[in-house]
């Protein structure tokens, strides 16, 4: 048994990997080049870029949860070598993209002209906002159809060919769009470097899913009823949870550009983005246990996925405290430092800490999430997080008028932590593991955090003018006793044998 796990154990370490270099280096260049198109755009044009692409994620939902399908049944199917299904099931994620493609273009030609009068009063020396909009519409359009490719090679497992590519395009997007921005600076010109180089993305990714594998056959009459019942069994619920996403994170953008200022959405944006770099960078890993459950669960082996969820829960604890512990001491400074500005300190930081409360029970939760996509176990996970989105919609109606930005962060906050912690439950119950075993997991990183805090709150940091090296040599001096004590607590626990192994 010992020897069949460390094909597994290796698998989803090298796609675990492989995944979190890509976003890591995703996230460190949206890290860096935030406040730069701030000061290039205005905030009240970032504002507006902000609005747009809030308004687009709600387009993103014509995906209808079909990737998720595609990701899930891949796997399932590849691991039966059963390449009959899996042209079916490709064929019939084509065709439905392709119906969905063409809704968003015909939908997004009709609120255009509707939405820019309100964004063209909100910021009235932004760039052609109608044009940036149909622009990052037609982008929608065009991509959904060619979604199918990189969930084929998510399924497949094929994460380090695709993190390649991902990398490639995004140093050759980041520097057109740094010299478009010193040329003259124009979310129009911005909008075509994005969208150029997303499509040539998808085609890379549509060749490489032909590469690995070869048998790949598209073909209307391959659709039957069995495989469209299968894809909306497994899709719908997908779709419900996308809703739910959509609106728990995208309508305080759009709240504000409603209620408050451009220049307001902006400084909302910083924080919850700040937010939402941290989950990414942590959940990237995550993401790639979804098709390895449902190839353990093709094969019955519910012990692996329950040392998955165990483990996996243990290891990104280790991840995400020292960062929620971080943000809450060095948040000012580096808001500050990062954004050249002690005014963006003082607006941002609020709903930074808001925000923050969902940031170690979201990663934790995406763990168990990912066990219950590579299950299928999503008709009550999807129902609960509408449950979820609701009340947060409710919420941010009534608290924007009366706490603004801070309204919205705890609208959002509230319900989150609230859905974590029932996900959690709800994982264990369908893995039969006891509220105890799990508890258990969260005891060595709880402990280990109090060794950065109490140093963190030791250490003396100018507020004020804070530098990089001073915040880098701060948050060094927590953590190499944290990085001392999770190395030995965790060595302990097993023989030399395999930490020699884990090390190399």
């Amino acid at each position: 048994m010992a020897a069949s796990r460390t094909p597994v154990r290796r698998r989803l370490l090298v796609s675990a990997a492989t995944n979190w270099l890509a976003f890591a280096l995703t996230l460190a260049v949206s890290f860096f080049l935030a406040p730069y198109l701030i000061r290039k755009l205005g905030d009240e044009s970032y504002g507006v870029w902000g609005f747009v692409e809030s308004i687009l994620m709600y387009f993103t939902l014509f995906d209808l949860g079909v990737t998720a399908c595609i990701v899930r049944f891949v796997a399932r199917f590849h691991a039966q070598r059963d390449q009959t299904e899996l042209n079916r099931l490709c064929s019939a994620g084509m065709t439905i993209f392709l119906i969905a493609g063409g809704c968003v273009l015909l939908i997004g030609l009709v609120l255009v002209p509707i939405l820019t009068p309100v964004l063209a009063s909100k910021a009235p020396a932004a760039h052609p906002v109608s044009w940036f909009m149909l622009l990052s519409i037609v982008n929608l359009a065009l991509t959904l159809p060619l979604s199918v490719f990189p969930s084929i090679l998510d399924g497949l497992e094929r994460y380090a060919i695709k993190s390649l590519v991902r990398i490639t395009f995004l140093v050759g997007r980041v520097s057109l769009i740094v010299v478009a921005m010193e040329h003259e600076p124009s979310l129009l010109m911005l909008g075509f470097i994005v969208t150029a180089s997303n499509l040539l993305e998808h085609l890379v990714f549509a060749v490489l899913a032909w590469v690995y594998m070869p048998g790949l056959r598209f073909r209307r009459s391959l659709i039957d009823r069995e495989t469209m019942r299968r894809v909306r069994g497994y899709s719908v619920d997908a779709f419900l949870a996308m809703i739910a996403g959509r609106i728990s994170w995208q309508t305080g953008a759009i709240f504000l550009g409603v209620f408050s200022t451009a220049a307001a959405i902006t400084h909302f944006l910083i924080a919850s983005r700040l937010i939402d770099f941290a989950k990414t960078l942590l959940r990237s890993a995550t993401t790639t246990l979804t098709p390895a459950i449902s190839s353990l669960e093709a094969q019955g082996d519910h012990d692996a996925i329950r040392r998955i969820l165990l483990n996996g829960t243990r290891w990104v604890l280790y991840l995400v405290l020292p960062i929620h512990a971080g943000l809450l001491i060095f948040g000012r400074p580096f808001l500050t430092r990062w954004l050249g500005s002690s005014d963006y300190a003082v607006w941002c930081y609020p709903s930074l800490v808001i925000l923050s409360l969902t940031l170690t029970f979201g990663v934790v939760q995406s763990i168990a999430a990912r066990v219950l996509y590579g299950m299928g176990k999503l008709k009550l996970f999807a129902r609960f997080a509408l449950v979820e989105a609701f009340v947060n919609l409710g919420l941010s109606i009534v608290l924007v008028q009366m706490m603004g930005m801070e309204g919205i962060a705890w609208s959002i906050a509230i319900p989150n932590v609230v859905f974590c912690a029932w996900v959690v439950g709800y994982t264990l119950r369908h893995l039969e593991l006891s509220v105890w075993e799990y508890a258990k997991v969260w005891v060595r990183p709880c402990v280990a955090i109090t060794v950065p805090l109490l140093v963190w709150m030791i250490v003396p940091l100018d507020v004020d003018a804070p530098t990089w090296s001073g915040i880098l040599q701060a948050g060094a001096i927590g953590m190499i006793p944290y990085s001392l004590v999770v190395l030995v607590w965790e060595s302990t626990s097993v023989s030399l044998i395999p930490v020699r192994r884990r090390v190399a």
